[in-house]
């Protein structure tokens, strides 16, 4: 399934510092860090553009980065099945929608390579195909 990321900030963030324009405006904000993920991919009308961004907050987390976005401490990306819930409450606001971030994220079915996969995993993993496929329900 697709694991399509956006980025959000919460309505107590925004009310304070503002809602960037542009992905060049996120060098004057507070960004929540994934370790590993401090420059941000943007697409843009003139093509990819690549950001580093700055914070305070870093974490190998996504949950908490997600729950530090919802306490107001900054921007962040997040994957949609991660955030939507929040999204839905009001609790987290996507921000910067004209600039959609450049990313080949999936979610995998993985296991053991073998020519007699049990019936059991196969029904199992066509199960959450046909749930989370190609437009999961947190996407639509």
């Amino acid at each position: 399934a697709p694991d399509k990321r956006i980025l959000c900030a919460s309505p107590e963030y925004l009310t304070r510092f503002g809602e960037p324009g542009s992905p060049e405006d996120l060098r004057n904000h507070q960004c929540l860090h994934l370790a590993g993920l401090e420059s941000w991919v943007f697409d843009t009308p003139a093509g990819p553009l690549k950001i580093k961004t700055r914070g305070r907050f870093r974490t190998d987390n996504g949950e908490a980065v997600r729950d530090a976005c919802v306490d107001g401490l900054g921007i962040t990306i997040n994957s949609t099945w991660s955030a939507y819930q929040h999204l839905q409450r009001g609790e987290l606001v996507p921000i910067l929608r004209d600039y959609p971030l450049v990313t080949d994220a999936a979610i995998w079915a993985v296991y053991p390579s073998s020519r007699l996969l049990a019936p059991k995993v196969r029904a199992f993993i066509d199960y959450f195909a046909g749930i989370y496929g190609s437009k999961p329900y947190w996407d639509r």
